[in-house]
């Protein structure tokens, strides 16, 4: 079967019948980042979310974060893919508890997730700072009118989406700044790498928070700004895995821009296109027909 990456915004607004009918077709996989959304998301969602998977031992995949992936890379030097590969091999059953909207967190399980909290905010953090000098690798953004500015940032992504030798430049200038010693060589990434993917994905979602400050960004930042942040932060890497395992099933307009950017050839389900085929049939995976049908943005 097929790997594809679930995202929040799937699982919370997709019929249950729909994410039933994914996971018996598809090698589903839930990644930390998405277990962190369930986990941190208010009572209602939580309870609405757990209660669609299905009822059994192992109803997903679970796979570790692009963070894992990133150090696998370094260790191993080769890509990360089949993403399969890094799923816990325990067996598990979510608490029914989840299911019922009255699961609370204590002990260890308060104490990670608090610990989780705060490595979040830090890449929040280091994505906005990276937003905010996107600009520098595409000179052409600069001193230009307001006008032009949409059809520079569109042909910006473009680059950072098909030009390979430039996403190994952007790689190469953020190893100048802090590089690891073990670090994957430039000319050895390839678009089945999460480095790869992680350069592409940081610049492309970088470039749409820049144009939507226009470059601008607050002084002192509300409240607000950080929960868009965060947001954007965490579905650049839904992007990474759904690059990486070519399908993802979500139901957020930006994140199917930026999938279908990366991965034109790829595999992106909506829930309307997996429910029309039912439970018993095999889902209809032409990435153009799923990639039109409409997509509200879910929070």
């Amino acid at each position: 079967m097929t790997e594809i990456v679930l995202d929040k915004s799937y699982l919370d607004g997709a019929p249950t019948a729909s994410v039933h009918a994914l996971c018996d077709h598809f090698h589903v996989l839930l990644s930390d980042e998405l277990f962190f959304e369930l986990m941190t998301t208010d009572v209602l969602s939580q309870k609405r979310c757990f209660a669609k998977l299905p009822e059994r031992e192992n109803p997903v995949n679970l796979i570790p974060n692009v963070g894992v992936l990133l150090r696998f890379e370094r260790e191993h030097q080769r890509g990360s893919g089949p993403l399969t590969q890094h799923r816990l091999p325990d067996r598990y059953i979510f608490h029914k508890k989840l299911r019922e909207g009255t699961f609370v967190c204590e002990g260890e399980v308060l104490e990670n997730l608090t610990a989780w909290r705060a490595q979040v905010e830090g890449d929040t953090r280091e994505f906005v700072e990276r937003s905010k000098i996107v600009h520098q690798f595409f000179p052409e953004l600069n001193g230009i009118e307001w006008k032009e500015f949409p059809a520079a940032v569109g042909e910006a992504r473009r680059k950072i989406a098909g030009d390979h030798d430039f996403v190994r430049q952007v790689y190469e200038s953020f190893l100048d700044e802090d590089a690891p010693p073990d670090a994957p060589a430039p000319g050895a990434l390839t678009p089945e790498w999460a480095w790869f993917r992680w350069v592409q994905c940081q610049i492309i979602a970088g470039l749409r928070l820049f144009q939507r400050y226009q470059g601008r960004f607050p002084e002192d930042p509300s409240p607000e700004f950080w929960r868009r942040a965060e947001h954007s932060m965490l579905d650049l890497y839904y992007v990474i895995l759904g690059s990486l395992a070519g399908a993802i099933a979500t139901r957020d307009n930006e994140i199917r821009e930026d999938f279908l950017a990366l991965r034109p050839d790829a595999v992106l389900l909506s829930p309307d296109i997996l429910g029309a085929t039912g439970a018993n049939q095999p889902p209809n995976t032409d990435a153009r027909q799923a990639g039109s049908a409409p997509s509200p943005r879910a929070g």
